[in-house]
């Protein structure tokens, strides 16, 4: 049993450390009420807006790490009807000392399962995982986030914005098609939605006077095998507007 093994013990503490729910704001899944308002939106193609999302400390520790990174790289594509230019940190070797330590909270077990659980969504694959910085002129036009790649399905994103005192027109918004919404990258802001056909997003550019940096962390929990993706209607959406989470 574990309570009388000291090394299984040590082994549960850290994977318990490493979880999303360890580091998130107590007050998002603070009871059962809130899991399921957030279950049931993700469910139905909604997108989840978490405002204060994680613990402010851990918040700050990731936006020093980025802001402090010098060694980002342009990632540019042309292709017919989608457009992207951003700078980013996709390969891992690159990665200062806190990134490599926050992807190990997004990509554990207990993270996917959490996921799992909400999203109704298969999350056992591996974690896509990258940070961002959109600098002026930056932006991505539409698109689904469809398909991923073989082994690794995208099923759930993530946007954690960390931009310090960003403001509106600034642009670099994430523009989320179905429901003709801006959303403003505000610091430790997260946002999560089951990836479907139906939910085409986009970030605007971010103009040439923005004073501040749009720094975020962003990916996807994948699957192992392609399944179908799209919109479970036999759950109902849930509505309305929280000072901490708002579903839209």
């Amino acid at each position: 049993m574990v309570a009388d093994n000291p090394e299984a013990k040590n082994e549960l503490l850290g994977s318990m450390l490493t979880s999303l729910e360890f580091v998130l704001n107590p007050r998002v899944l603070a009871d059962e009420a809130s899991k399921r308002q957030i279950s049931d939106h993700l469910t139905n193609g909604g997108l989840v807006l978490i405002r204060d999302a994680l613990q402010e400390t851990v918040a700050m520790r990731m936006f020093e790490c980025l802001d402090q990174f010098s060694d980002w790289k342009v990632h540019e594509d042309y292709q017919t009807n989608f457009h992207y230019h951003h700078h980013n940190i996709y390969e891992q070797p690159l990665y200062p000392p806190d990134l490599n330590w926050c992807r190990g909270i997004f990509d554990s077990e207990l993270t996917k399962s959490l996921i799992q659980t909400l999203s109704h969504r298969d999350c056992t694959g591996e974690t896509s995982f990258s940070a961002s910085w959109y600098l002026p002129g930056d932006y991505s036009l539409p698109h689904d986030d469809l398909p991923g790649y073989e082994g690794a399905y995208r099923q759930v994103a993530f946007i954690w914005h960390l931009s310090r005192n960003w403001q509106p027109h600034w642009g670099g918004d994430l523009f989320w098609c179905r429901k003709n919404r801006y959303i403003t990258p505000s610091f430790n802001s997260l946002i999560l939605f089951n990836v479907s056909p139906e939910n085409s997003h986009h970030v605007t550019q971010v103009s040439p006077f923005a004073a501040a940096k749009r720094l975020a962390i962003s990916g996807w929990w994948t699957s192992k095998t392609e399944n179908q993706l799209g919109l479970d209607e036999d759950l109902v959406s849930s509505t309305g507007e929280q000072d901490l989470l708002e579903l839209i």
